[in-house]
Protein backbone atom coordinates (compact mmCIF):
# COMPACT_ATOMS: atom_id res chain seq x y z
CA UNK A 1 0.00 0.00 0.00
CA UNK A 2 2.79 2.35 0.89
CA UNK A 3 4.68 1.68 -2.26
CA UNK A 4 1.54 2.21 -4.24
CA UNK A 5 0.91 5.32 -2.81
CA UNK A 6 4.55 6.82 -3.50
CA UNK A 7 4.18 5.77 -6.99
CA UNK A 8 0.64 7.99 -6.72
CA UNK A 9 2.26 10.83 -5.26
CA UNK A 10 5.09 10.88 -8.03
CA UNK A 11 3.27 10.42 -10.67
CA UNK A 12 0.69 13.32 -9.23
CA UNK A 13 4.10 15.61 -8.68
CA UNK A 14 5.13 14.49 -12.19
CA UNK A 15 1.65 15.45 -13.89
CA UNK A 16 1.45 19.16 -11.99
CA UNK A 17 5.20 19.74 -13.05
CA UNK A 18 4.10 18.70 -17.42
CA UNK A 19 1.08 21.23 -16.84
CA UNK A 20 3.31 24.15 -15.07
CA UNK A 21 5.33 24.29 -18.07
CA UNK A 22 2.86 23.49 -20.66
CA UNK A 23 1.23 26.38 -19.20
CA UNK A 24 3.77 28.60 -19.36
CA UNK A 25 4.45 27.89 -22.98
CA UNK A 26 0.56 27.86 -24.00
CA UNK A 27 0.17 31.23 -22.73
CA UNK A 28 3.33 32.98 -24.22
CA UNK A 29 2.20 35.87 -26.27
CA UNK A 30 2.65 35.46 -29.54
CA UNK A 31 2.02 38.26 -32.86
CA UNK A 32 -1.56 39.30 -32.80
CA UNK A 33 -2.13 39.03 -29.18
CA UNK A 34 -2.99 41.55 -26.63
CA UNK A 35 -0.27 42.44 -24.64
CA UNK A 36 -1.31 45.31 -22.12
CA UNK A 37 2.50 44.86 -19.93
CA UNK A 38 6.01 43.36 -21.27
CA UNK A 39 6.02 39.86 -19.91
CA UNK A 40 8.72 39.07 -18.13
CA UNK A 41 12.12 39.05 -19.85
CA UNK A 42 10.93 42.16 -21.60
CA UNK A 43 11.59 46.09 -21.17
CA UNK A 44 8.55 48.50 -23.00
CA UNK A 45 9.51 51.67 -24.43
CA UNK A 46 6.89 54.25 -24.69
CA UNK A 47 6.14 55.85 -28.67
CA UNK A 48 7.56 59.04 -26.95
CA UNK A 49 11.24 57.63 -26.01
CA UNK A 50 13.97 59.80 -27.48
CA UNK A 51 15.59 57.49 -28.97
CA UNK A 52 13.10 56.73 -31.15
CA UNK A 53 13.48 58.47 -34.97
CA UNK A 54 10.26 59.71 -36.97
CA UNK A 55 10.24 60.35 -40.66
CA UNK A 56 8.18 61.60 -43.13
CA UNK A 57 6.76 64.38 -41.98
CA UNK A 58 4.87 65.88 -39.13
CA UNK A 59 3.59 62.91 -36.98
CA UNK A 60 1.13 63.34 -34.21
CA UNK A 61 -0.68 62.12 -31.02
CA UNK A 62 -3.70 59.72 -31.57
CA UNK A 63 -5.80 58.48 -28.82
CA UNK A 64 -7.45 54.61 -27.80
CA UNK A 65 -5.13 53.91 -27.60
CA UNK A 66 -2.30 56.31 -27.23
CA UNK A 67 -0.08 56.28 -30.09
CA UNK A 68 2.13 58.17 -32.14
CA UNK A 69 0.95 58.16 -35.86
CA UNK A 70 2.42 58.94 -38.93
CA UNK A 71 0.57 62.12 -41.19
CA UNK A 72 -2.44 60.90 -43.23
CA UNK A 73 -1.98 60.49 -46.98
CA UNK A 74 2.02 61.03 -46.79
CA UNK A 75 4.64 58.52 -48.55
CA UNK A 76 7.82 57.87 -47.07
CA UNK A 77 6.86 57.40 -43.77
CA UNK A 78 9.24 55.16 -41.49
CA UNK A 79 10.38 55.10 -38.04
CA UNK A 80 14.05 54.01 -36.58
CA UNK A 81 15.72 52.95 -33.07
CA UNK A 82 19.01 50.97 -32.15
CA UNK A 83 18.64 48.64 -29.75
CA UNK A 84 21.27 45.90 -27.75
CA UNK A 85 19.47 42.38 -27.03
CA UNK A 86 17.95 39.55 -29.41
CA UNK A 87 14.22 40.54 -29.56
CA UNK A 88 12.02 43.04 -30.36
CA UNK A 89 8.52 43.63 -30.18
CA UNK A 90 6.55 46.23 -31.82
CA UNK A 91 3.34 47.00 -30.27
CA UNK A 92 0.27 49.07 -31.67
CA UNK A 93 -2.82 48.66 -32.84
CA UNK A 94 -5.44 47.91 -35.68
CA UNK A 95 -6.95 50.49 -38.04
CA UNK A 96 -9.46 50.26 -40.74
CA UNK A 97 -7.24 53.04 -42.32
CA UNK A 98 -3.73 51.39 -41.45
CA UNK A 99 -0.58 50.39 -43.65
CA UNK A 100 -1.10 47.30 -45.43
CA UNK A 101 2.53 46.89 -46.22
CA UNK A 102 5.25 47.99 -43.34
CA UNK A 103 9.04 46.64 -43.93
CA UNK A 104 11.17 45.77 -41.25
CA UNK A 105 15.28 46.42 -42.32
CA UNK A 106 17.59 44.98 -39.13
CA UNK A 107 21.18 46.03 -39.84
CA UNK A 108 20.33 47.11 -43.25
CA UNK A 109 18.84 43.92 -44.19
CA UNK A 110 14.86 43.30 -45.21
CA UNK A 111 13.94 40.59 -43.21
CA UNK A 112 10.01 40.79 -42.80
CA UNK A 113 7.06 42.39 -44.16
CA UNK A 114 3.73 43.45 -42.05
CA UNK A 115 0.31 45.15 -41.55
CA UNK A 116 -1.59 47.18 -39.26
CA UNK A 117 -4.98 46.98 -41.61
CA UNK A 118 -7.68 45.31 -39.46
CA UNK A 119 -11.02 46.48 -37.69
CA UNK A 120 -10.34 49.73 -35.80
CA UNK A 121 -10.22 48.69 -31.71
CA UNK A 122 -8.45 50.35 -28.38
CA UNK A 123 -6.34 47.23 -27.70
CA UNK A 124 -2.67 46.91 -27.91
CA UNK A 125 -1.40 44.49 -29.68
CA UNK A 126 1.80 42.49 -30.70
CA UNK A 127 1.57 43.31 -34.67
CA UNK A 128 5.41 42.15 -35.32
CA UNK A 129 8.36 40.34 -33.29
CA UNK A 130 11.83 39.18 -34.09
CA UNK A 131 13.50 36.82 -32.00
CA UNK A 132 16.50 35.04 -31.90
CA UNK A 133 19.05 37.66 -32.88
CA UNK A 134 22.44 37.74 -32.21
CA UNK A 135 23.66 38.71 -29.12
CA UNK A 136 24.42 42.83 -29.78
CA UNK A 137 23.47 46.41 -30.84
CA UNK A 138 21.22 46.11 -33.97
CA UNK A 139 19.70 49.08 -35.85
CA UNK A 140 16.10 48.57 -36.96
CA UNK A 141 14.09 50.23 -39.66
CA UNK A 142 9.99 50.11 -40.14
CA UNK A 143 9.46 51.83 -43.69
CA UNK A 144 5.84 52.14 -44.75
CA UNK A 145 5.04 51.68 -48.17
CA UNK A 146 1.76 52.89 -48.34
CA UNK A 147 0.20 56.92 -47.49
CA UNK A 148 -2.28 54.75 -44.86
CA UNK A 149 -0.84 55.37 -41.74
CA UNK A 150 1.90 54.21 -39.49
CA UNK A 151 1.39 54.30 -35.42
CA UNK A 152 3.44 53.14 -32.68
CA UNK A 153 2.52 52.74 -28.84
CA UNK A 154 5.93 51.07 -27.97
CA UNK A 155 8.85 48.84 -28.17
CA UNK A 156 9.34 46.09 -26.26
CA UNK A 157 13.33 44.57 -26.35
CA UNK A 158 15.45 42.41 -24.18
CA UNK A 159 17.63 45.50 -23.51
CA UNK A 160 18.27 49.11 -24.12
CA UNK A 161 17.32 51.46 -26.77
CA UNK A 162 19.67 53.53 -28.50
CA UNK A 163 19.67 56.40 -31.03
CA UNK A 164 19.39 55.21 -34.69
CA UNK A 165 22.96 54.77 -36.40
CA UNK A 166 22.86 52.39 -39.46
CA UNK A 167 24.80 48.74 -38.62
CA UNK A 168 25.78 47.18 -41.38
CA UNK A 169 25.60 43.39 -41.32
CA UNK A 170 26.91 40.90 -44.08
CA UNK A 171 23.67 39.66 -45.96
CA UNK A 172 21.72 36.90 -43.96
CA UNK A 173 20.93 34.64 -46.64
CA UNK A 174 16.55 33.68 -46.95
CA UNK A 175 16.22 37.45 -45.83
CA UNK A 176 16.62 39.89 -48.36
CA UNK A 177 14.20 39.56 -51.36
CA UNK A 178 15.88 39.87 -54.61
CA UNK A 179 16.14 43.30 -56.38
CA UNK A 180 15.32 44.81 -52.73
CA UNK A 181 16.89 48.13 -52.28
CA UNK A 182 18.20 48.84 -48.56
CA UNK A 183 17.46 52.19 -46.63
CA UNK A 184 21.06 53.88 -45.81
CA UNK A 185 23.29 51.23 -47.87
CA UNK A 186 22.29 51.96 -51.92
CA UNK A 187 24.69 54.20 -53.36
CA UNK A 188 22.96 56.96 -55.21
CA UNK A 189 23.44 57.90 -58.60
CA UNK A 190 26.19 60.64 -59.28
CA UNK A 191 24.98 63.70 -61.58
CA UNK A 192 26.62 63.36 -64.67
CA UNK A 193 25.59 66.51 -66.55
CA UNK A 194 27.56 69.66 -65.47
CA UNK A 195 24.40 70.98 -64.45
CA UNK A 196 20.71 70.03 -62.60
CA UNK A 197 17.85 71.06 -61.62
CA UNK A 198 16.95 69.44 -57.91
CA UNK A 199 13.49 69.46 -57.08
CA UNK A 200 12.35 68.59 -53.38
CA UNK A 201 9.30 68.14 -52.22
CA UNK A 202 8.47 69.17 -48.46
CA UNK A 203 6.06 67.48 -46.10
CA UNK A 204 3.54 70.61 -46.62
CA UNK A 205 3.24 69.34 -50.39
CA UNK A 206 5.20 72.31 -51.80
CA UNK A 207 8.24 72.33 -54.01
CA UNK A 208 11.72 74.08 -54.15
CA UNK A 209 13.81 74.00 -56.73
CA UNK A 210 17.33 74.74 -56.99
CA UNK A 211 19.79 75.18 -60.01
CA UNK A 212 22.84 73.86 -58.86
CA UNK A 213 26.64 73.24 -60.15
CA UNK A 214 27.46 69.43 -60.18
CA UNK A 215 29.41 69.92 -57.03
CA UNK A 216 26.43 71.76 -54.88
CA UNK A 217 24.47 68.61 -56.07
CA UNK A 218 27.04 65.86 -55.19
CA UNK A 219 27.01 67.57 -51.91
CA UNK A 220 23.77 67.09 -51.45
CA UNK A 221 23.31 63.84 -52.17
CA UNK A 222 25.85 63.05 -49.90
CA UNK A 223 24.48 65.04 -47.12
CA UNK A 224 21.03 63.22 -47.49
CA UNK A 225 22.81 60.02 -47.66
CA UNK A 226 24.90 60.19 -44.53
CA UNK A 227 21.82 61.65 -42.57
CA UNK A 228 19.59 58.71 -43.65
CA UNK A 229 22.20 57.08 -42.48
CA UNK A 230 21.76 58.60 -39.08
CA UNK A 231 24.93 61.07 -39.21
CA UNK A 232 25.37 64.92 -40.34
CA UNK A 233 23.38 67.69 -39.96
CA UNK A 234 19.71 67.99 -39.73
CA UNK A 235 19.89 70.54 -42.20
CA UNK A 236 21.15 71.53 -45.93
CA UNK A 237 22.60 75.20 -47.00
CA UNK A 238 21.79 75.52 -50.32
CA UNK A 239 23.26 78.80 -52.00
CA UNK A 240 20.64 80.65 -53.76
CA UNK A 241 22.85 82.21 -56.65
CA UNK A 242 21.06 84.31 -59.24
CA UNK A 243 18.04 84.00 -57.27
CA UNK A 244 19.60 86.55 -54.70
CA UNK A 245 17.06 89.22 -54.83
CA UNK A 246 18.22 92.51 -53.01
CA UNK A 247 20.86 93.91 -51.49
CA UNK A 248 22.29 91.00 -49.75
CA UNK A 249 25.85 90.12 -50.61
CA UNK A 250 24.74 86.02 -49.74
CA UNK A 251 21.43 84.10 -49.67
CA UNK A 252 21.17 80.85 -48.99
CA UNK A 253 17.93 78.20 -48.34
CA UNK A 254 18.12 75.74 -45.63
CA UNK A 255 16.57 72.53 -46.51
CA UNK A 256 15.73 70.36 -42.65
CA UNK A 257 16.23 66.69 -43.57
CA UNK A 258 13.02 65.40 -41.70
CA UNK A 259 10.75 68.26 -43.93
CA UNK A 260 11.71 66.41 -47.14
CA UNK A 261 9.31 63.90 -48.72
CA UNK A 262 11.30 62.98 -51.81
CA UNK A 263 13.73 64.88 -54.53
CA UNK A 264 14.29 65.12 -58.16
CA UNK A 265 17.35 65.54 -60.40
CA UNK A 266 16.90 66.70 -63.46
CA UNK A 267 20.75 67.23 -64.92
CA UNK A 268 21.78 69.40 -68.07
CA UNK A 269 24.60 70.53 -69.94
CA UNK A 270 25.46 73.92 -70.28
CA UNK A 271 28.12 73.15 -73.08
Amino acid sequence: MRIFKKIFVSALLSLLLFLSVNQSITFAASVGDPLNEPEAGWTRYNYNDANITYLGGKWFKGTRPTTWNSPYQASGTSLKVNFTGTKLRFISTTWETGSTSIDVFIDGVKVDNFSLRGESTTATKIMYEKLGLAQGEHSVEFVNNTNYYLYLYSIDTDGPLKPFNLIKSGSQPGTEQPGTEQPGTQQPAQPTGDRAILTVTMDNGFDKEFDLSKKELSAFIAWYDAKDAGRGASFFAIDKHNNNKGPFSNRKDYVIFNKILTFEVSEYSTK
